[in-house]
């Protein structure tokens, strides 16, 4: 196995250890094994587990953004279909990986937002981060008058990132992909469609 030194990379495999296991059932020993590294090179990047910890999270949010910049910035596509294409995409890699993992930004709300305050604030930025680059998108939308003027852009989006939060929870539980499915069918096939003002 090929000894990795890069904090990048050792920043990615813990991303996807914690994906699977949580934060703290990760432990840095776990980390140190799948990365070959010696225990001296973790600390020397990372102060702390929490320190790492925060660095995942902005590896993920880093490499959503990419993927969502891709989908928003296509305009072949409506506004609704592109904000609803990139649920599509998320729960894809979801039913890919057998309704296991789920998202980081998730999973880690519900294991240490009562557990550390570093980590809740740097969660609470990335999902404004989502929920505020949604709210473009419906904005635009409702200028083209595709959403009606009364409904508020910002509440709805943040509407949309905690329904899809709960959804993706339910699937977990479930270990089935309906709740996912059925928040793309009432959001986008229901609630938005055929709202648009005459």
């Amino acid at each position: 196995m090929k000894r990795i030194h890069n904090k990048e990379d050792i920043v990615q495999v813990g991303l996807d250890i914690v994906l699977s296991r949580g934060f703290n059932a990760t432990g840095v020993e776990a980390i140190l094994k799948q990365a070959n590294i010696p225990k001296g090179s973790f600390y020397n990047f990372f102060s702390s587990k929490e320190e790492f910890g925060l660095a995942i999270i902005d590896r993920y949010v880093a490499e959503r953004g990419k993927l969502f910049s891709s989908i928003f910035s296509d305009e072949s596509l409506p506004l609704l279909e592109r904000i609803k294409k990139s649920f599509e995409i998320l729960i894809e890699s979801f039913e890919g990986n057998d309704c296991f993992k789920g998202c980081l930004l998730g999973n880690l709300s519900l294991e240490m937002s009562d557990l550390s305050e570093n980590v809740r604030q740097r969660l609470e930025q990335a999902l404004q981060i989502w929920a505020g680059e949604l709210s473009k998108l419906l904005l635009q939308a409702q200028k083209e008058k595709t959403i009606p003027s009364d409904m508020n852009m910002e509440m709805l989006a943040e509407n949309l990132v905690s329904s899809f939060q709960g959804a993706l929870l339910r699937s977990k539980v479930k270990k089935s992909p309906q709740p996912l499915r059925d928040f793309i069918h009432l959001y986008f096939d229901v609630f938005l469609a055929r709202r648009e003002e005459k």
